[in-house]
């Protein structure tokens, strides 16, 4: 595969190398990226923003990704480092100085807030500015008229005005919620900040006196304009304002002297109902505007003539692009790439360390290329749509609206790859070294696979449980969530607030149980989006009105002291009753969690008796659902929120996937599909629009159902291993696991669990997965 022999260039490759892209890659995902013609520089994680030095000669690029953060310089015309500068936290793109080629950039870290000015000619920071916390700087701005400096905080909901030359807070302006861009005026009269919580603009005069001090009352914006959702990006011309909509596919065009939005210009690549483009970062360049699109992996183009927008076409980019930069001097742009050039196998995931770990192997890349002509910028538009997924329905005897699926039970575990669990199944692409909990450990889970099929191409949308579940269930994770689940899983920001109705979060379309509710399908919810209530685990806390009334909120949530055994008896208790009333409904999310294990805690389940106790679960769910009288109406669909915690040959993002139903084919399954395969074949089968770009694209699972049904019951298959095995004081860094947080799924450093769970299945002398080669 293309996407294999690439992610060995780029795991290999030292930060700052360039290389050779291949003409197309195939992402995780479902989508492809085509390599540029010009050079390509592999950089650390997750690159946020580029600017360039005033002659041109070099690139300033600011990561902040999992792995530490970083200002990189790079030479303009091979894109080869030339330094780079370790940051103890970072967010947003360098704000570079009108007179020199030094920069400012936020230090965004849980203990450590401040702005700061590096000299990018020695790599030293020779300025700074000290910020209150919580506030999370992700935004700086610049005043045209007097060099005063702006510093938007994500979870301060502020912005502070630091003087020119008094590197001391003058004034502090209180905004929407997180706010994620600024933008001055072309006279410095106003500024701008764009409202990512919510869908406005606000403006604040900054004629207002300063404040005297610090600890003075804050000042209000003057005026707010309502945009699309989740603004993120701003960029300005003498009289207009552009306002990047992340969630809405658009571009505002606002009108400052009419205080109001007088266009909306929609991507031009983005699909028609189905929202899923993410512009995230705007530059301006004289007559066009150029728009990063994340979730494209595109840079859309405008002509701009005044307040119109007119779009030009686009230009493909690696994945997850987040910045753009122009020197129109040169005729050259650079892209920054948030997630570099292809996935990657992690079959050396080592534990306890950074090796093969999901989020640190997201390397990032900058991309140097022409700058496109109109008539290759039009042929780039077809490019970049033929570049995305684009499956159509085909017709189906079985998966379709009125056929004869009339329920679908849909369960969501905890974290695990393909060749950790399933790896040992000598008819499928598993690697046997790699697994931790094979047959004997689920004996359920293998023998679901061996009977209804087994996919040993299903790949995961997502990375972690922060935008796992939000691809499990809306299928997309917007901009804030991939720019934020690092700096939380680098524990450089302290709030996890990816889930239950977290408004940043929240896409376009919402999430599955809003889909149901507008269309009148008849749902349950078991344990998503749900938290611990006051005497937990149960009544369990919902914030969506939509989720609340269909919850069962008996149902625990992420509580590894509770067993998926356990949370199966409450399931079983409701599944009983509506069968006796007939009235199942629709749909049904069930959350089996405990696969993910609380590693080595003393008086704990052990890890082995953790996923043994889910896998019994998910059989008795199979069993009783296989026994009942809708077993010939039903497909149950058992996905793992992610992949993370596991090793895997092929890719990180490969793992265990189960169809289980009359009418599942059987065999092993070859062809591709992802979390929103999943989603779009729910959504066919219960009559469902889309929810966004990816699973209106995604390839449903026609090819794994056949016409004619095997109604056969499951019969559950008892444990091989104690599912309430304790952990000992004495077992491997017990006293350790005991101090960790596993009151929600990813709080404790997935490293350190990584190497526990290993530990102690293999042993305490046990050697890491093997460091053999992979093709």
């Amino acid at each position: 595969m293309k996407r294999i022999v690439l992610a060995a260039l780029l795991t290999c490759a030292l930060a700052g190398a360039v290389i050779a892209a291949p003409a197309i890659v195939t992402l995780p995902t479902g989508w492809q990226i085509r390599g540029p013609q010009g050079p390509v520089a592999v950089v650390g994680t997750l690159p946020e923003g580029i600017v360039l030095s005033r002659d041109g000669a070099r690139v300033i690029e600011l990561e902040a990704g999992h792995r530490k953060p970083a200002l990189r310089v790079l030479d303009a015309a091979t894109l080869t480092e030339i330094r780079s500068v370790p940051l103890s936290g970072a967010f947003g793109v360098p704000l570079r100085d009108p007179n020199g080629d030094g920069v400012w950039v936020a230090i965004a870290g849980t203990f450590q807030e401040q702005i700061a000015h590096i000299d990018t000619d020695t790599g030293k920071i020779d300025r700074d500015v000290s910020l209150p916390q919580p506030f999370f700087p992700v935004a700086l701005a610049r005043s045209p008229r007097d060099g005063t400096l702006a510093v938007a905080g994500d979870l301060g909901n502020r912005v502070f005005i630091v003087a020119p030359g008094a590197e001391r807070i003058t004034r502090s302006i209180v905004v929407g919620s997180h706010p994620a861009a600024l933008q001055f005026s072309p006279n410095g009269a106003r500024l701008y900040v764009a409202e990512r919580g919510a869908s406005y603009v606000d403006v604040t005069w900054m004629a207002q006196p300063a404040l005297a001090r610090d600890a003075a009352p804050p000042v209000s914006p003057v005026a707010r304009i309502r945009v699309g959702l989740h603004p993120d990006a701003l960029a300005a011309s003498e009289r207009y304002l552009f306002v990047a909509d992340s969630d809405d596919d658009d571009i505002a065009v606002i009108d400052p002297a009419r205080g109001r939005v007088v266009q909306r210009a929609r991507i031009p690549f983005a699909r028609a109902g189905a929202v899923g483009t993410s512009p995230n970062a705007l530059t301006l360049d004289r007559d066009r505007l150029y728009v990063s699109c994340g979730a494209a992996n595109a840079i859309a183009v405008f002509a701009v003539g005044g307040s119109d927008l007119t779009p030009l076409g686009a230009i493909p980019t690696g994945w997850y692009p987040t910045a753009v930069a122009v020197d129109r001097a040169h005729g050259v742009l650079y892209v920054a790439d948030g997630k570099g050039e292809s996935g990657h196998p992690n079959p050396r995931l080592r534990p306890g360390s950074a090796t093969d770990y999901i989020a640190d192997n997201l390397v990032g890349s900058v991309r140097r290329l022409a700058i496109p002509t109109d008539a290759e910028l039009a042929a780039g538009l077809l490019d970049v749509r033929n570049l995305a997924q684009h499956e159509s329905v085909p017709p189906s005897a079985i998966v379709r609206r009125g056929g004869p699926i009339k329920h679908v039970i849909y369960v969501i575990k905890e974290n695990r790859s393909y060749d950790q669990v399933l790896g040992d199944i000598a008819s499928a692409d598993g690697d046997a070294s790699l697994v931790l909990f094979g047959r004997s450990v689920t004996p359920n889970q293998h023998a679901l696979a061996e009977r209804f099929g087994v996919f040993d191409r299903f790949f995961e949308n997502a990375h972690v449980s922060a935008d796992g579940h939000n691809w499990s269930t809306a299928a997309f994770a917007n901009d804030y969530l991939e720019k934020m689940w690092p700096q939380n899983y680098a524990s450089r920001r302290p709030y996890y607030d990816f889930e239950d109705a977290a408004e940043a979060a929240v896409p376009h379309a919402g999430y599955l149980w809003d889909d149901v509710a507008a269309h009148g399908v008849s749902m349950r919810n078991y344990g998503e989006f749900a938290t611990a209530g006051a005497s937990a685990p149960t009544p369990v806390s919902v914030s969506s009105d939509v989720l609340r009334p269909r919850t069962d909120r008996n149902f625990a949530t992420f509580d590894m002291a509770v067993t998926d055994a356990d949370r199966f008896t409450e399931w079983k208790r409701e599944f009983d009753a509506y069968e006796a009333a007939h009235t199942l409904p629709q749909l049904e999310i069930v959350r089996f969690p405990r696969d993910h294990t609380a590693g080595t805690q003393p008086g704990s389940d052990t890890p082995v008796a953790m996923v043994a106790d889910n896998d019994l679960a998910v059989g008795k769910l199979v069993d009783a659902i296989s026994h009942s009288p809708d077993w010939a109406s039903t497909a149950i669909f058992i996905v793992e929120d992610d992949a993370q915690n596991g090793p895997d040959h092929v890719d990180e993002q490969r793992a265990p996937f189960y169809l289980i139903s009359p009418y599942a084919a059987g065999g092993v399954q070859h062809l591709a599909y992802t979390q929103s395969s999943v989603l779009r074949t729910m959504e066919v089968l219960l009559g469902l629009p889309p929810m966004s770009a990816y699973d209106a694209g995604a390839r449903p699972l026609s090819a794994a159902f056949r016409d004619t049904a095997d109604v056969r019951p499951f019969d559950a298959l008892p444990p091989q291993v104690d599912v309430h095995a304790k952990n000992t004081r004495t077992a491997y860094r017990a006293a350790e696991s005991a101090r960790l947080d596993f009151d929600d799924a990813d709080r404790v450093d997935d490293g350190v669990l990584n190497d526990i769970v290993w530990h102690s299945v293999k042993g305490p002398r046990a050697t890491p997965p093997p460091f053999g080669e992979f093709h």
